[in-house]
């Protein structure tokens, strides 16, 4: 390995492990660290609340949507297995009508 590399390599771990070791915690701001009770962090909470209906609601619709079409398909499915039951047989030639048979 080049002596390069590795001084190089190993000033960047000690400064990654500087950089951890004197971290300090964070600062919260007001609403995550302060007063639960206060009208900023009610209305943090409400807000989240109102994105997760949103959410919810337009998930919900993609599901209903997919059990929609399943149901539909099925009923179409049904439908054409019926029409082909009820249907008398088709002769092979009338097919293809633009067959020179």
């Amino acid at each position: 390995m080049n002596p390069h590399r590795l001084a190089r390599m190993s000033l960047t771990i000690l400064a990654c492990l500087g950089a951890l070791l004197s971290a300090h915690p964070a600062l919260a701001c007001s609403v995550c660290y302060g007063d639960p009770n206060s009208a900023m962090s009610q209305g943090a909470q409400a807000g989240m609340l109102v994105l997760l209906g949103v959410v919810g609601v337009v998930l919900t619709g993609l599901a209903s949507l997919f059990v929609f079409w399943m149901r539909r398909a099925a009923q179409l499915k049904a439908q054409l297995e019926a029409a082909e039951e009820a249907s008398p047989a088709i002769p092979a030639t009338s097919q293809a009508p633009f067959s020179n048979a």
